[in-house]
């Protein structure tokens, strides 16, 4: 067997082996993972939103950085991305869901930007940077909205965008442009050397400062598609408070684990995209099978945990398993 075809059987052992697992589980019971057209929409929003999130998360976590303001520069994109296009249909012009994502994207680019310069200037643990830059754009968003959000009900065609279909279209043009960021460009290059060793890459000449504004931007701009598709689905983006915002990066650390370990196999922001569909076949599983949402948040912090167990630990269950063949051969 070919060492592709090995690879491609290990990169997908994961969700296949979770899909059977609910599969059957729920046939058990009498009925399917996929039962309606409504679970079909739950699992790619689930599975588009949590990619986005993911890849949007990578781009810094990387590199040391862990940016807890992706969840409030979603927010704030998303509620100014709606208001431009109230203001710009006030003026006589026709617009339509795809110019707000566009819009949206355009914000998410400025305010993950600023973070990246606001922490360059400060020079401070990128971690108290990024709490000081939530409480910012969460207190922009509710100031804009008067804190009571914003609601698409007077303008429906505009969360047409968050159809099935246009997602699906929008994962594979952001995996695309992840994948030639990554892998084909100057800046690719670059943080792919500084993620290897920092200093190493910055003795070398890479500059480290460039890179992490730049990171700071991609990183915005794939956070606020991720709020673009959520605010469609839900038809409201609330503005919240006091860190409230921060509980949408979490989503995304099961699918990065998955993927860190897929990608031995793949390419890893594919492999990223692959956790995020395990993530959200476990996500319809749980709600099959009329799980509270407690006891989700509970079952998938022990999965996490579980993973993490096996990957600080997998040598030494590889190694015990390889002996006990050799020993049982003999």
């Amino acid at each position: 067997m070919s060492n592709r075809v090995k690879n491609s059987i290990k990169t997908m052992a994961i969700p296949v082996g979770v899909f059977l697992f609910f599969s059957i589980l729920l046939a058990s019971q009498g009925t399917t993972l996929f039962n309606t057209t409504n679970h079909y929409r739950t699992f790619v929003n689930a599975f588009v939103v949590t990619t986005f999130i993911a890849w949007a998360l990578n781009f810094n976590l990387s590199t040391g950085r862990f940016d807890f303001s992706l969840g409030s520069i979603s927010l704030l994109s998303s509620i100014l991305g709606v208001k431009v296009m109230w203001l710009l249909e006030g003026q006589g012009w026709k617009m339509n869901g795809w110019y707000m994502l566009v819009v949206i994207a355009l914000f998410g680019a400025l305010f993950g930007m600023i973070s990246g310069v606001v922490y360059i200037l400060l020079k401070i643990p990128p971690i108290v940077t990024s709490l000081g830059i939530t409480l910012i754009y969460e207190a922009l968003g509710f100031i804009a909205t008067e804190g009571g959000g914003v609601v698409l009900n007077r303008t429906l065609h505009l969360s047409k965008i968050g159809s099935m279909e246009n997602q699906l279209i929008v994962l594979f043009i952001g995996f695309v442009m992840i994948y030639v960021l990554s892998n084909m460009t100057t800046f690719g290059f670059n943080w792919r050397t500084l993620v290897a060793g920092q200093k190493i890459a910055v003795d070398t000449g890479i500059n480290e400062k460039k890179n992490a504004v730049l990171s700071y931007m991609f990183s915005g701009v794939f956070a606020s598609v991720a709020g673009c598709f959520t605010m469609s689905i839900q038809g409201t983006a609330s503005a919240s408070l006091n860190f409230g915002t921060i509980s949408t990066i979490f989503v995304a650390f099961l699918p990065l684990f998955i993927g860190g370990f897929i990608g031995r196999y793949s390419e890893d922001k594919f492999g990223i995209m692959v956790g995020s569909f395990t993530t959200a076949l476990i996500t319809l599983g749980f709600v099959r099978l009329n799980i509270s949402a407690q006891m989700q948040s509970f079952w998938n912090a022990i999965i996490l945990l579980m993973f993490l167990i096996y990957l600080n630990n997998e040598y030494k269950i590889l190694s015990f398993f390889s002996k006990k063949n050799v020993a049982s051969q003999e």
